[in-house]
């Protein structure tokens, strides 16, 4: 590799010099080196500082533009972590992405978002991923996005509330048990939504007072409502599509609407609530308002001074290849592609086939209860795993304390309607789709739908 660099080095050695005094400089390079990095080709001209008189002439935008123009335009810097050097890339060899990443499924407590460059899945907490700026132009991948997001938060136990001008990107989750505020079809039924996330901000206020410990966050408050038995929340995700059109028709960026959105932006996070904007484009009057607050995301987009404004120039130059993006984070990724009839499905929860083999157990055999002894023979898992197991779900409602019973854990009705229907889901598929069953119960076999307490399930699921 090197070998094919030489007299490309050899050229620069010698222009370098050249554009120096050009510009009344010293040609103080001591040593010249080339570095194969194996997707990267460098040549490396170290600066004897001891001889300068201004540094700060070396290292000025202006002269690394001349070095690189000089250079035919390769990609030049200057490197002073370590003294003084002029770095020239004279190879970069461009890892290639996916044209299409397949969604490999939910995960407990991650946000799974695509791969990036380097092959690596770009995932990330709900708490860590916070609130997002979505831009994207017709057929870049935009709403494939915001169902990816919508699609796990149901099945990590969140509410969502969307907003969805023209109808197409969330219809199927139309009266869906996981909706918040019903889904949002014109610019006064999202302000609405939004106000009606702002007054549960509120409510989670007053009860984050309630309980010890001064919560920070979701999960803080979470746990010690666990151990006080208080009111377990769920995460909120709102989701507003056709953001950019809905403020301009309430108002634009001093109208209320907007005005609400950018005290949700630095309000909700503590609550458990995570923003998404997302639209086409933005005016910048509008983003401006809640810049500070959110993440950009943006896939091929034609407005350069929204690229430029959010730090994300590349995005006006992204080749139309859907679900490309660009974010700070992860650089490109190629963002997971959800059939819409995945979407469609109305997962419930994310539970491995041993975990719903336990709950199974438990409910069939058990009365519904499940101590950690139990969790850790029946799951087969150990003690810290069902400790970490026992109080995930107590967080989420889904197994509490019952004070008739010496405060054993049993599985509540939410969780017991959330089995059975994905139980029911389950059933729908083939035969060689299905789990296989569990050799130490009888609750294997995609028949076995009868719960032992159909007159408490919700209507839905007692197919009314």
């Amino acid at each position: 590799m090197l070998k094919r660099h030489t007299l490309q080095a050899m050229a620069i050695r010698k222009r370098t010099p050249e554009v120096l005094e050009a510009r009344g400089l010293e040609a103080h390079i001591k040593r010249w080196e080339l570095v194969d990095a194996g997707d990267l080709v460098l040549l490396f001209g170290t600066v004897n500082v001891k001889r300068l008189d201004k540094l700060e002439m070396y290292i000025s935008k202006r002269l690394v533009h001349h070095l690189s123009t000089v250079c035919g335009g390769l990609g030049c810097c200057v490197v002073n972590t370590d003294g003084l050097r002029f770095a020239f890339v004279l190879h970069h060899e461009r890892k290639r992405l996916p044209k299409r990443a397949d969604f490999p499924g939910c995960e407990r407590g991650t946000v799974r978002l695509g791969v990036d460059a380097e092959g690596n899945e770009a995932t990330t907490t709900w708490e860590r991923l916070g609130h997002l700026l979505v831009a994207g132009m017709t057929g870049a991948g935009k709403s494939n996005f915001l169902r990816l997001l919508a699609h796990q938060a149901i099945a990590d136990g969140a509410r969502v509330a969307l907003g969805d001008m023209d109808g197409r990107t969330f219809p199927m989750l139309v009266g869906s048990p996981a909706l918040f505020e019903p889904v949002a079809n014109t610019p006064e039924d999202a302000h609405q939504v939004v106000a009606r996330v702002l007054a549960e901000c509120d409510r989670r206020a007053v009860a984050y007072g309630v309980v010890s410990g001064f919560p920070d966050n979701l999960e803080d408050y979470n746990a010690q409502a666990v151990r006080e038995d208080a009111e377990r929340l769920p995460r909120l995700v709102v989701i507003l599509d056709e953001f950019n059109a809905t403020a301009l028709a309430l108002g634009g960026a001093n109208g209320d609407f907007c005005g609400d959105v950018a005290t949700l932006a630095w309000r909700g996070r503590k609550f458990g609530v995570n923003l998404v904007v997302a639209a086409q484009d933005f005016t910048m009057a509008i983003v401006g308002r809640m810049r500070d607050q959110v993440t950009p995301v943006l896939f091929q987009v034609n407005n350069s001074d929204l690229a430029r404004k959010v730090g994300l120039e590349e995005a006006t130059n992204l080749p139309p290849q859907p679900g490309l993006a660009v974010t700070k984070q992860w650089g490109r990724m190629q963002t997971y592609f959800l059939p819409k009839a995945e979407l469609a499905s109305g997962q419930l929860a994310i539970l491995t086939a041993n975990e719903a083999a336990l709950v199974g157990w438990a409910l069939e055999h058990n009365d519904g209860y499940l101590s950690l002894a139990e969790i850790q023979a029946h799951g087969g898992i150990g003690q810290g795993a069902a400790r970490r197991l026992a109080s995930d779900w107590e967080r989420r409602g889904w197994l509490a304390k019952d004070t008739r019973a010496g405060n054993k854990r049993r599985v509540t009705l939410e969780f017991e309607a959330i089995v059975y229907k994905l139980k029911a889901l389950q059933g729908r598929q083939s035969p060689s789709d299905s789990a296989q069953t569990d050799p130490q119960t009888d609750w294997g076999g995609p028949m076995r739908l009868q719960p032992p307490h159909k007159a408490e399930l919700p209507p839905f699921l007692a197919g009314k």
